[in-house]
């Protein structure tokens, strides 16, 4: 795996939600003034405060002490990583003035690489003649000696090749193709995520009815519990084309997040998708916003508390899968995927 993957899935996870950029006025930057501006913007619109149990202000109590007329730059930088890291938020980030130094404060994140899948090791081993569509996020094929079909989706975001979400219009080749397999295995591990609209046009390709899968509260006001009421988010059945509900195998893994959860949280609906891996990241803020501090510096956090239908919110836990299947990088170095392997055997199964 190339040295840059996490760095990649980090990026992920925060160029593709729906944002708002919200740029204030010029204000003193000094390494005080850069922290509380921080501080207070979380406070007042910060959407998860009271889902994760944070003591906002005494995090403030401790952190602003470490803070004075003599703070660096770098130091200012690793005291507010440690402040939003108590968040433990794959949705909060910071990034210095040009972008090339990003902090995430979800500690999976920030403290495990990506290295228990290999989407090379699946192609080379376990693929038949794969092809790739959809921008390259996309990979599909039969795998060998068997009648089940594989689709892996790589991200959900928005492509520079095709104005936005049509590419994933070209899932409808994939499914095509695959349709008399007796059954399919979706990946979706390593995927950060993206576009609702993307992960809903490929969910529309194997759902049997419209689903209502989660419900999204907005922050209205400055106080941590300023909610709007419910929105439902919905997936819809789409015209001209047949889905495929057969039987189906949906894996995860750690880095599966944001929209890569939504779409799990479409397949939980589905009695005839079996979800096979490891629990997702916990990272649904559907929306985020963006806003610069006096240095130049850029953060970002998620200003709505999603739910699933049943009233829970499953930030920071996940989605836990039916079957807990983990490999290691010791298992892909061996060339082995054992989250893999478990499925095609599940599905072999008559």
């Amino acid at each position: 795996m190339k040295k840059n993957t996490a760095y990649l899935i980090i990026l992920a996870f925060i160029f593709t939600s729906c944002e708002k950029i919200l740029i204030g006025p010029e204000q003193e930057n000094t390494a005080k003034n850069n922290f509380d501006i921080l501080w207070k913007t979380f406070d007042e619109n910060y959407a998860l405060f009271e889902a994760k149990k944070i003591n906002w202000d005494s995090l403030y109590v401790v952190y602003s002490a470490k803070i004075n007329d003599q703070t660096t730059e770098s130091e200012l930088w690793d005291i507010s990583s440690y402040l939003i890291l108590n968040l433990n938020d794959g949705h909060v980030n910071i990034f210095n003035k040009d972008f090339s130094k990003v902090v995430s404060a979800s500690k999976l994140i920030r403290n495990r690489k990506p290295d228990d899948f290999s989407l090379d090791l699946v192609k080379s081993r376990f693929v038949q003649t794969p092809k790739t569509i959809g921008a390259g996020y996309i990979t599909y094929g039969f795998i060998k000696n068997e009648t089940i079909g594989y689709i892996h989706i790589a991200s959900f975001a928005a492509s520079n090749t095709d104005y936005g979400s049509d590419w994933a219009y070209d899932i409808d080749e994939a499914v095509s193709e695959l349709y008399n397999c007796d059954a399919l295995i979706i990946d979706v591990r390593n995927n950060g995520g993206g576009l609702i609209v993307t992960e809903n046009i490929i969910a529309s390709a194997f759902i049997d009815r419209e689903i209502t899968y989660l419900y999204s509260r907005q922050k209205t006001g400055t106080k941590h519990n300023d909610f709007g009421i419910p929105i439902p988010i919905s997936v819809s059945l789409r015209t001209g084309i047949v889905p495929y509900t057969k039987k189906i195998a949906m894996l995860t893994n750690r880095f599966t997040g944001s929209g890569g959860e939504y779409i799990t949280q479409i397949f939980t609906n589905l009695a005839y998708s079996t979800q096979i891996g490891d629990t997702t990241l916990g990272a649904f803020g559907e929306v985020t916003n963006m806003a610069q501090l006096p240095n130049g510096w850029t953060f970002r956090y998620p200003c709505t508390l999603t739910t699933t239908p049943d009233g829970k919110c499953p930030e920071g836990v996940g989605i836990i899968p039916d079957v807990l299947v983990e490999n290691t990088k010791h298992d892909i170095e061996s060339m082995h995927d054992k989250v893999l392997e478990y499925a095609i055997a599940y599905l072999s199964k008559k």
